[in-house]
């Protein structure tokens, strides 16, 4: 499976630490540090997926998640959040979507190889 994947979150060290670990499984990655960034880059490339921590400055990846459910060409991206915080206490935020998934950080890796095939039953990009 190869797709292309947006990683967005304002720590570099997870998104770099994301990015590798995606790069090595062949995905091609763009890396992004606000949600302001992701809103463009998701626009422009149209990637299979995007893994986003919820909490970020610029807007939080449940608001850029709005926003790209507006929009026709970027509607259909499935999300996979991120964040330190338990999803109890950030449940009200997340959508409720079948194309979205959540993972706490840290990243358990399994799970993350888990839910990329859950929302990539396709493959995503086979160049």
């Amino acid at each position: 499976m190869i797709a292309q994947i947006i990683v967005a979150d304002d720590d570099e060290d997870i998104a770099n630490l994301l990015s590798q670990y995606l790069s090595s499984r062949q995905h091609r990655i763009i890396v992004v540090y606000d949600g302001f960034q992701l809103a463009q880059k998701a626009a422009e490339h149209q990637p299979h997926l995007i893994i986003t921590d919820v909490q970020m400055p610029g807007a939080y990846g449940s608001s850029v998640y709005q926003i790209l459910q507006k929009d026709p060409k970027t509607k259909g991206i499935p999300m996979l959040f991120i964040s330190a915080h338990p999803l109890e206490q950030i449940k009200n935020i997340i959508p409720n979507d079948p194309k979205t998934r959540f993972i706490q950080k840290p990243i358990n890796f399994p799970a993350l190889e888990k839910y990329i095939a859950e929302l990539l039953p396709l493959g995503g990009y086979v160049p």
